[in-house]
């Protein structure tokens, strides 16, 4: 493939994506209909189904790439030295590209289908939790899966209720309260320095 190539569907995508936002934003996920898209995007049925599968998966594609965009800038800022620094980076970046994207992530939570979007967030955090924290050598016998499982949904909740809710926090409380929780259970349940 060449370089003209690649652009062209790097272009597409973009469109399709961008204009499955803008559809997001005018009625909720179950009402958004591929010919929705196409139409707005102009392109074809074909040209979509090149792409993406279904609407799911262009729905799974849009979360993905949010939560790896956030797990990239954490790595930029981070790099990957003590656990409590680390997750004090993490929620300085998260809560940043949050605010950043609060618009594009609310539509998301309140008109696309919940399930899918906070079942594929809860996997990608429960593995970032494993990846990270299995490296410590635990205190008790709390298994590694039960705490990433207790952290991913309790991390999820929180953040679906600052985005969707009028916050009654401001970005730098939110950041301190979890990183709060965060650092007493890893101090807790791990060694860390």
């Amino acid at each position: 493939m060449d370089k003209k190539t690649d652009l062209r569907i790097q272009r597409t995508q973009k469109a399709i994506i961008d204009t499955f936002y803008e559809l997001l934003e005018e009625k909720h996920f179950s009402a958004i209909t591929i010919i929705d898209i196409c139409d707005r995007a102009l392109i074809n049925r074909g040209t979509f189904y090149t792409h993406f599968q279904d609407k799911y998966q262009l729905l799974e594609k849009c979360v993905y790439d949010m939560m790896m965009a956030l797990d990239e800038e954490v790595d930029r800022v981070h790099g990957d030295s003590d656990m409590v620094v680390y997750y004090n980076d993490m929620f300085d970046v998260a809560i940043a590209f949050l605010e950043s994207n609060r618009r594009r992530i609310k539509t998301i939570i309140t008109k696309a289908d919940s399930n899918l979007v906070f079942n594929k967030v809860h996997e990608i955090i429960k593995q970032n939790i494993m990846k990270k924290v299995g490296r410590l050598p635990s205190k008790t016998r709390v298994p590694l899966e039960v705490l990433a499982e207790f952290f991913a949904g309790g991390l999820i909740q929180v953040v679906k209720w600052w985005i969707t809710e009028d916050p009654i926090y401001p970005a730098e409380q939110i950041k301190l309260h979890l990183y709060n929780l965060v650092k007493n259970t890893l101090k807790f349940y791990y060694v860390v320095d």
